[in-house]
């Protein structure tokens, strides 16, 4: 059953605060006998072993955002200026190098020297997948060890556990290339990594991904039963048509300002106002 159909119902019989197991039973009965489900899946070891794979890289992708999340949390706890020095630290790979050799203190930085510790960030950037330094950052952290921006009082024992976290992070990230590894192996002994790889714009991993949630396609008739499965079956509104969006379909409203419709047509599909006038 389809857990997007079974929430449209719950929300259809206004369910949605009162949810309980022998509510749940009677809609996907009910979706059941309107034939609103499909045959259970019997997946060959390969399909069931991507499957497995994919749930494991969710848990790492979770893993990975958490451990970020956390080291942002703590830097800008005890040490902002870090965070300033690229546009996106977190995915900068010398920022992550050299964050790794400073320990996420300023102060050991400052012991290091600039010379030491770009050496030192050398010698770490091709743990992290790296292979040219960005001096420009790697020169600009070396000045914000100096900045003492940040709660005093919390600056140690957050700096202390950032160091930890940006380990977590480095493993999990470890961890998430060698899912994805094997899920483009599996793809390859399925045979279909050349074919997903003409499709512009997706990789082998993410049809890996897509094909580890779907499962194998041959399971389905057609093309429109697969996007059915994945809660992409398109629809019209029975307002004015306006304007037809390129995934999922859906036609919005155009509000009829100005005459014409140019508004909702050309640029959006949400409700807009006429101009105000001076007064």
């Amino acid at each position: 059953m389809q857990p997007l159909l079974v929430r449209r119902a719950r929300e259809a019989e206004d369910f949605t605060r009162d949810k309980s197991d022998d509510k749940d039973a009677l809609l996907i009965a009910r979706l059941t006998t309107q034939l609103h489900c499909y045959l259970p899946e019997q997946p060959t070891a390969a399909w069931a072993r991507l499957r497995h794979l994919g749930n494991r890289r969710v848990e790492q992708l979770t893993l990975v955002t958490a451990a970020q999340q956390r080291l942002r949390d703590l830097l800008e706890c005890g040490w902002p200026a870090a965070l300033e020095v690229p546009r996106h630290p977190l995915d900068s790979l010398t920022w992550r190098a050299a964050m790794t050799v400073g320990r996420c203190d300023p102060a050991y930085i400052r012991r290091l020297g600039l010379a030491r510790f770009a050496g030192a960030v050398a010698r770490e950037l091709p743990r992290w997948g790296g292979r040219r330094r960005h001096l420009r950052i790697l020169g600009a952290l070396y000045a914000a060890a100096g900045d003492d921006r940040g709660i005093a009082a919390q600056r140690a024992g957050a700096l202390e556990r950032g160091g930890l976290v940006l380990a977590d992070f480095k493993q999990a990230l470890a961890a998430l290339a060698e899912v994805e590894g094997r899920m483009a192996r599996v793809l390859g002994e399925l045979g279909l990594a050349e074919l997903v790889t003409s499709i512009r714009g997706l990789s082998v991993v993410g049809a890996a991904a897509i094909l580890a949630e779907t499962g194998d396609p041959a399971r389905f008739d057609d093309a429109k039963a697969v996007v059915k499965h994945a809660g992409l079956c398109h629809a019209t509104t029975p307002l004015a048509p306006c304007r037809q969006t390129t995934i999922s379909g859906r036609v919005g409203r155009c509000c009829g300002w100005p005459p014409g419709g140019w508004c909702g047509a050309r640029y959006r599909t949400t409700r807009c106002s006429p101009p105000a006038t001076p007064t």
